[in-house]
């Protein structure tokens, strides 16, 4: 069982384990209490154990920093036992609950939360296939001779790293609707900032004809959430993010081939996802384009007909309060229109991302639940290469 703190030496473990948030605060609803993680012994499904001095009812709603953080509404509060503290009258109850969200236990606020740069090594590496290593210190994903076939026939090989200083950013606003009595989430934002530095070579050989539709992709690195929690005013809102690295294909030829492609950005990244309750379209994108510098490579034998898109990919998997909600992308890549004679093609490098957030996500609030599908976004240069050429620039565009 977790030792019990209260009064000040729960407030101070709960500032403690808090990072502040910029700006403003959030203050709390008249029927919402605060449970720092100190004083929760359990938590299941539908039940919680705590022991706190507060007086708990039927009716109020509950907000934690337990674990993943949760936000209940209680449906029964009976207590165990009670017993005197100094002053204090402390007491054991057990908590039947139900689902409840953030805009129920905040009465107002603003908030903007900035997660930092994510820290990732060899040791938060939990699955990966043979060739990828993560460097200490840097965090630099290497990527040596890491295959995978995405169809029958079809071999891609991709070698060089990735690393990134990417940072996930949040910002919620609760408020009153005009002519409501009650709060609700009037904004959140959830976007994907920083930069991205990539080495990326890739060798596709296929035996056939072949077809890859889009989306063909391979996850290749997968590492442990990282937990972060932050304190608004005296609420604490606790975000998790889940980073994975992608790699995909797409495209197709009209006969047996060997292309290598190559692309060495370092790009900005500033995408995501915004709801605000007030806006005739609730969803829009986040987005601001990159600037970069692509050197794309480009080279194949046998000559065919056909096109394709290479990338890799940083995923971000976000929780807040332990509810799947946005996920995050962004990703470098590489695509080509190649043809045989002469042997020439046209190929576009650059910076896709996306954002997007799961249906049912509610636990901020209900405007939220049915969510959005992906916002895309793709900023990108145009090249002619040639075999053993080079590749010249002949346009950019915003698509």
């Amino acid at each position: 069982m977790r030792r019990f703190l209260i009064g000040t030496v729960a407030l101070l473990a709960l500032l403690a384990g808090c990072t502040p948030a910029e700006p403003g605060g959030f203050s709390l609803d008249p029927n919402a209490v605060v449970l720092p993680e100190a004083e929760v012994d359990s938590v299941a499904a539908s039940e919680m154990y705590v022991q706190t001095d507060k007086e708990l009812k039927s009716g109020q709603v509950v907000i934690s920093d337990e674990g993943d953080g949760l936000v209940r509404r209680i449906t029964e509060a009976t207590t165990i036992e009670s017993r005197q503290v100094g002053a204090q009258i402390v007491r054991k109850v057990y908590l039947k609950t139900e689902e409840a969200s953030l805009e129920e236990a905040v009465a107002a606020g603003d908030a903007s939360l900035d997660f930092g740069t994510l820290q990732i090594g060899q040791d938060s590496l939990v699955q990966a296939l043979p060739g990828v290593s993560v460097q200490a210190v840097t965090g630099r994903i290497n990527i040596t001779n890491v295959t995978f076939s995405p169809v029958a026939g079809v071999n891609v090989t991709l070698n060089g790293f990735v690393q990134q200083s990417l940072s996930p950013k949040f910002r919620l606003v609760i408020n009153k609707a005009a002519g409501s009595s009650v709060a609700s989430v009037d904004v959140f934002e959830a976007a994907l900032a920083g930069s991205l530095t990539a080495s990326l070579q890739a060798k596709i050989v296929a035996d056939k004809k072949f077809s890859l539709a889009a989306g063909t992709e391979q996850q290749i690195a997968q590492f442990a959430p990282l937990r972060q929690a932050f304190l608004v005013g005296a609420v604490p809102v606790v975000v998790v993010v889940t980073p994975r690295l992608v790699v995909g294909a797409s495209g197709g030829a009209d006969n047996q081939v060997t292309i290598q492609a190559g692309i060495q950005p370092t790009l900005s990244v500033n995408a995501g996802v915004k709801y605000d309750r007030d806006a005739e379209k609730k969803w829009v994108g986040v987005w601001t384009p990159p600037s970069f510098n692509l050197n794309p490579s480009f080279s194949y034998t046998v000559p065919s007909n056909g096109n394709g898109q290479l990338y890799a990919k940083m995923v971000l998997d976000v929780k807040l309060y332990g509810v799947a909600g946005p996920t995050l992308e962004a990703k470098p890549y590489v695509g080509m229109t190649f043809k045989p004679a002469p042997a020439t093609a046209t190929v576009r490098a650059g910076l896709g991302a996306s954002g997007a957030v799961s249906a049912g996500f509610k636990v901020l609030g209900k405007g939220l639940e049915l969510g959005t599908s992906a916002l895309t976004y793709d900023e990108g240069k145009d090249f002619s290469c040639t075999t053993g050429g080079g590749c010249t620039p002949t346009s950019s565009a915003l698509r």
